[in-house]
């Protein structure tokens, strides 16, 4: 099975060389990897040159003059213009963070797990963060959750739920549409990824409003929107989040990126995970 993946780049000079070493050294190796710069201000486009001109089949596309980084949809806009450019050839598409550090089998893995099941259309490992000098998993979704930096999709699956939606949540989105096409979603514990930027740290400011928006994008409703904004709050700490991400929802409530049906679904299978934890 051949694999491109697309990895946007913002700012990333500190340890970007550690992070692309992880993904030219797979067991597996990557048939495209495509760096796309994200509006970068440091030396991250000098680094990402350095590895094109040592591996062919890196390449790296240039931040463009409008670029400005922001969380949401100009990540996926970011993704999209290394999106245009793989083979179409492919079996599978990955859209990668540039903060992460692949353990070596990382691709073997999941080929063989997209290999041995056919109906398989998104999978990922696990994201853990450094605490206290110890590497733990990054608890802030659901272990079955395939999270927005360390995303493979079956070409298939990818066409399928119609790519991804420029928007805020779009990276639960994917998932929700995948699992309503009937494609399984798959997460591997044993694949220790390591995230070199707690998930939020880069806008933290903006994290209290953005959440609200996001339940708002997946038509999460009133009740589930609270009880998902209360459990960041928690997990960040800041209580504030609760408050300012009503705020936005409620603003935002009208402005849903799927469809009825889908949202119907969505609910029902939040409703089943809250009932089957009590």
């Amino acid at each position: 099975m051949r694999c491109a993946v697309v990895i946007p780049v913002y700012n990333e000079a500190v340890h970007l060389d550690q992070v692309i070493q992880s993904f030219v050294t797979q067991t597996q190796p990557f048939d495209q990897i495509i760096l796309v710069d994200d509006g970068s201000s440091d030396n991250s486009l000098i680094i990402m040159k350095k590895w094109a001109q040592k591996h062919p089949w890196i390449q790296v596309l240039p931040a463009q003059a409008n670029t400005v980084h922001e969380p949401g949809a100009k990540v996926i806009q970011a993704f999209y213009r290394g999106h245009a450019h793989i083979d179409p050839d492919v079996d599978l598409i990955g859209k990668f963070d540039a903060d992460i550090i692949l353990p070596k089998n990382y691709l073997e893995r999941l080929k063989k797990a997209f290999h041995d099941d056919p109906q398989l259309g998104l999978a990922s490992g696990h994201l853990y963060i450094k605490k206290n000098n110890a590497w733990v998993y990054e608890s802030l979704a659901k272990t079955d959750k395939v999270r927005g930096p360390i995303k493979l999709y079956r070409k298939i699956c990818f066409e399928e739920i119609g790519g991804l939606c420029p928007c805020l949540g779009w990276d639960s989105i994917d998932q929700w549409l995948s699992l309503y096409n009937r494609w399984n979603v798959k997460t591997f514990t044993d694949l220790k990824v390591k995230h070199l930027k707690i998930t939020g740290q880069a806008y933290k400011a903006g994290i209290l409003k953005n959440q609200g928006i996001a339940f708002a994008h997946m038509g999460y409703g009133l009740i589930l929107t609270t009880l998902s904004l209360a459990k960041l709050a928690i997990y960040h700490k800041q209580p504030k989040i609760l408050y300012f991400g009503f705020i936005t929802y409620w603003q935002n409530r009208m402005n849903v990126k799927v469809s009825k049906p889908v949202i119907k679904f969505i609910r029902s299978q939040l409703w089943s995970r809250i009932f089957n934890n009590l």
